[in-house]
């Protein structure tokens, strides 16, 4: 007989959106639980599935029928995180249509997993927004998925170079009911993305000569996982032409869908998409069940690399949510750098260690003076308070210890840390406690200009400024220093090294940097300045200022 448990036993949520992503779903269940009896007194509408999967206890749930979208996302999962007070974390698992690119080969039936990528927290409301004269602007940003759950993907990940992956053995728990089976889904056929569909249900009326072709994939490729952006919006992407517009001015999305974005705000959760179309006018529902199902057997694979001891140790999402909902600081002494270019792969570097695969909670930036460090770091801490505003941000300049505590006590009267005697206490050690606690949640910190190995270290009588930075594993810290053996010390390996920047970008910082854009018309003169300024941001930056406020022009000035 299957065991009865209290509401108080199930740990993880899993949300769907229709029936067919339910059913799935309740095939992957270890055990099924009997149902729990209702108390009129929750005000929960929803009806749950219970069961374990990997040694989690979960509960299922699956909007009602014919209410898709975000907001009745975000009422499902607010009621079922009243009810079941100990979850920890959430699933959204169903279907979602592809975005095939050149970068990444999306096919029916492939998986599409959330993760932070570039500015995004691994989901994007790609609707949500404000008409302006220039055109649409999207306003508002989401949580990214906990860590809990990054950590399972990067876990995934390995197991999938290891040749461990589950994935297809999950799958195929699913081959003993038809609708599921992969044979009964029809060919994976994408059109260009110019070419509409013709008419009817099917694309039998379809030109042949107007499909893309596309090289056949080894057998044991048949499901391929990607990761990144997933694009939510409250109507159902159908225009080939729309998908990839949109995705370019994302910068890649990997699939379309409509419910996630009203999750990520109120639930902590992974979102999990099976393709069952490519979001474009030939779409059909024929790869629903099958796409479905793998999605399924993707949250599986995920939860089955969590140990249920830590998922229980860890605090609920009640806590997680009301954590999440008080404010942010920030402690930064900069505007943000309007005329900020290039730097693509040195900031795609640090997003990529620092926030997506989160292998080291420290780096450094070096490279000689002028060549853009603190740039770089001022960039960096930009994005992250774009693509995790839950995350608080702090600056402290490292030139010297004065400077460095007078920073200090700017970040006390920020974040309001009492003081017991206004006088005799340390700035620098109040700071420290406070962001070494789990009160500071999540936080980066940006130590610029660490360049002297004594203030940095210090000596057997005076403490140095290490000494005095907090260590947490909700916290990242970025230094920038001009000397490697000082980013060594810091970070041993985990260094940025900064060169100059390259023509190209030269050449558009220069030109955002001008008041008059005529004097770069002459391009022998245009390079012979930068050939005498060695492309160095600094050196760049003054000779803009001096030619715009003498008015005088590149040959005068060389």
């Amino acid at each position: 007989m299957a065991r009865q448990l209290r509401r108080e036993d199930y740990t993880v949520g899993w949300v769907c959106a229709l029936p067919v992503e339910l059913a799935a779903a309740q095939e992957m269940l270890d055990e099924e639980h009997p149902d729990l009896e209702r108390d009129a007194a929750d005000n929960d509408e929803n009806l749950y599935a219970l069961g374990a999967v990997s040694g989690h206890n979960v509960a299922i749930v699956c909007l009602p029928a014919g209410r898709i979208g975000n907001n009745p996302a975000a009422v499902v999962a607010t009621q079922m995180r009243a009810t079941f007070k100990k979850i920890r974390f959430g699933l959204m698992v169903g279907i979602g249509g592809g975005v095939p690119s050149a970068e990444a080969d999306v096919r029916l039936g492939d998986v599409v997993a959330s993760q932070p990528h570039g500015t995004f927290a691994g989901v994007v409301q790609y609707d949500m927004g404000k008409m302006t004269p220039s055109g649409f602007e999207r306003t508002g940003s989401l949580n990214s998925p906990p860590q809990t759950l990054l950590a399972a993907v990067a876990r995934v990940r390995a197991n999938e170079l290891r040749g461990r992956s589950k994935l297809l053995e999950h799958v195929a728990r699913l081959e003993g009911i038809g609708k599921f089976q992969r044979s009964r889904a029809g060919l994976d056929v994408l059109f260009e993305a110019t070419y509409d569909h013709e008419a009817g249900q099917t694309c039998d009326g379809c030109i042949p000569s107007r499909q893309d072709a596309r090289q056949a994939r080894d057998s044991a490729e048949e499901v391929l996982v990607h990761y990144g952006t997933i694009a939510s919006g409250n109507q159902v992407m159908r225009s080939a032409a729309e998908r990839d517009r949109v995705s370019a001015e994302l910068g890649g999305v990997l699939c379309f869908e409509m419910e996630a974005a009203g999750l990520m705000n109120s639930f902590p959760c992974l979102v999990i998409r099976g393709i069952c179309d490519y979001a474009d006018s030939h779409k059909n529902k024929r790869w629903q069940p099958y796409a479905a199902a793998t999605a399924a057997a993707y949250a599986k694979e995920v939860l089955s690399v969590i140990p249920p001891a830590e998922v229980a140790a860890s605090r609920t999402a009640e806590e997680t949510m009301r954590d999440a909902s008080v404010k942010s600081t920030y402690h930064i002494p900069f505007l943000k750098n309007r005329h900020f270019v290039g730097r693509r792969d040195e900031l795609a570097k640090l997003r990529q260690r620092l926030l997506v695969e989160q292998d080291c909670q420290k780096m450094s930036i070096v490279g000689l003076g002028g060549m853009g460090k603190t740039q770089v770091a001022l960039q960096f801490a930009f994005e992250v308070k774009e693509a995790q505003p839950e995350w608080s941000i702090f600056w402290l300049p490292a030139v010297s210890m004065e400077s460095f505590e007078q920073a200090c006590a700017g970040i006390v009267q920020a974040l309001h840390i009492p003081r017991k005697r206004k006088e005799e206490d340390d700035s620098k050690e109040l700071v420290k406690q406070y962001l070494s606690s789990s009160r500071a949640r999540r936080w980066l910190l940006v130590v610029d200009n660490a360049d002297n190995p004594n203030i940095l270290f210090g000596s057997e009588q005076l403490e140095g400024i290490v000494d005095y930075l907090p260590e947490s594993e909700g916290g990242m810290t970025v230094y920038t220093t001009r000397t490697l053996e000082v980013a060594v010390s810091l970070t041993r390996s985990d260094v940025l090294e900064l060169d100059a920047m390259d023509r190209g970008d030269a050449i558009d910082f220069l030109s955002k940097s001008l008041v008059r854009k005529e004097l770069l018309s002459n391009q022998a003169m245009t390079d012979k300045l930068l050939d005498e300024l060695t492309c160095l941001r600094l050196a760049i930056a003054q000779a803009a200022a001096y030619l715009n406020i003498n008015r005088t022009t590149i040959a005068r000035y060389l």
